[in-house]
């Protein structure tokens, strides 16, 4: 790494927690090299997993967890 990478890397993690995530956010899609994709084609790919889980979820095949518990645990990975 170079001095300046090193002294950028210090000064990036220096930052609040909310400047260094949108700052990996655009580091990441600066990097990121997905293919052109059709928004309808990734809409219908998530239509067919929800229709999957639905599915599942009405065979048993898939346990549920209630929303309280959710944001629970998600409250409690804040702090």
């Amino acid at each position: 790494m170079t001095i300046s990478a090193e002294i950028l890397e210090s000064e990036a993690l220096s930052l609040p927690k909310e400047d260094r995530t949108r700052l990996i956010v655009h580091l990441l899609e600066s990097i990121d090299e997905r293919p052109n994709v059709d928004p309808r084609r990734v809409e219908q790919a998530w239509l067919n997993e929800a229709n999957r889980r639905y599915q599942a979820y009405l065979e048993g095949g898939e346990q549920t967890i209630s929303s309280d518990d959710v944001f629970a645990d998600l409250r409690a990975d804040d702090r």
